[in-house]
């Protein structure tokens, strides 16, 4: 069991991080509105699609995509994009920790990896809270679900932001270690988090691409989030598609993920320090 005194300080010492991140992020105000709603201009253009598809036949997918539920879907999308940006927010936080020369008392300071990366990770779960609580307020609002269903959607969006944060803290390792590495990374994730239909449904790309998606443990992710609010409308449907892959992958990722982020950095940096002043 956890001792007491143990418990406490490490909420002592997330609860630092916040408050230090928090303050330094609205020091700009039209800066926080800005990155809050320009996620929202995604979806744009996947609606001009598929109110075009749909106006042309009602039922265009073969899959659970379909002229009821498609706006559902996309504004679900624009919850997980608002997160996405969790892939980016290390790399740009330990940027400026290295080159205001303060990243190296952050890592020596007696904090636990794990701390960083989820007090890191709250605060920036709090600068993107607005819009993805006012989304989930109209989708609720437009497509109404049970209490219970609704939790279940949010542990998935809370399990999705976790492993965006854990992807994002490996990330912004390299860009402390060696910023070459950190770029590749960022072509290679952004591939990743593209090919993994968050705004589209995987029926949308061609039969030969779909084995490459099913590896990719995002769009288990995605979809399964979407399956769940629209488990709270059409049951029966919904749990058609839903696999216990959906669950183990999601499961597994969400735990492992972190740790494994952790150690990754602690051993890095550990081994290669700081460079690229």
């Amino acid at each position: 069991m956890f001792k007491k005194e143990v418990i406490i300080k490490n909420i002592a010492q997330i609860y630092s991080l916040i408050i230090k991140d928090l303050k330094l992020k609205f020091r700009f105000k039209s800066e926080f509105i800005v990155e809050n709603f320009i996620p929202f201009l995604s979806l744009f253009f996947p609606f001009i699609i598929f109110n075009t598809l749909f106006s042309l036949e009602s039922q265009f997918f073969e899959g659970y995509y379909s002229i009821d539920n498609y706006i559902l879907f996309l504004l679900l999308g624009y919850c997980v994009e608002c997160s996405i940006f969790l892939l980016w927010y290390y790399q740009e936080l330990f940027y400026d920790e290295k080159i205001w020369k303060t990243l190296n008392g952050l890592m020596i300071a007696p904090i636990k990896k794990v701390n960083v990366l989820f007090g890191f990770l709250i605060s920036g779960l709090i600068t993107r809270s607005f819009s993805i609580i006012l989304t989930i307020i109209i989708c609720y609002f437009l497509y109404p679900i049970p209490f219970y269903t609704l939790i279940i959607v949010i542990v998935i969006l809370l399990a999705i932001a976790i492993t965006f944060a854990s992807m994002g803290f490996i990330i912004g390792l390299f860009e402390i270690v060696n910023e070459n590495i950190s770029a590749s990374l960022s072509v290679g994730i952004s591939f990743i988090a593209i090919v993994s239909c968050l705004f589209y449904p995987i029926e949308i790309f061609p039969e030969s691409v779909h084995p490459f998606i099913k590896l990719n443990p995002l769009y288990y992710y995605f979809d399964l989030l979407r399956l769940s609010w629209w488990a709270g409308i059409e049951f029966r449907e919904a749990m058609s598609y839903i696999t216990i892959i959906h669950v183990l992958v999601v499961v597994i990722f969400t735990i492992i993920m972190p740790i494994i982020a952790s150690l990754f950095f602690l051993k890095i940096y550990t081994k290669y320090g700081v460079s690229g002043y």
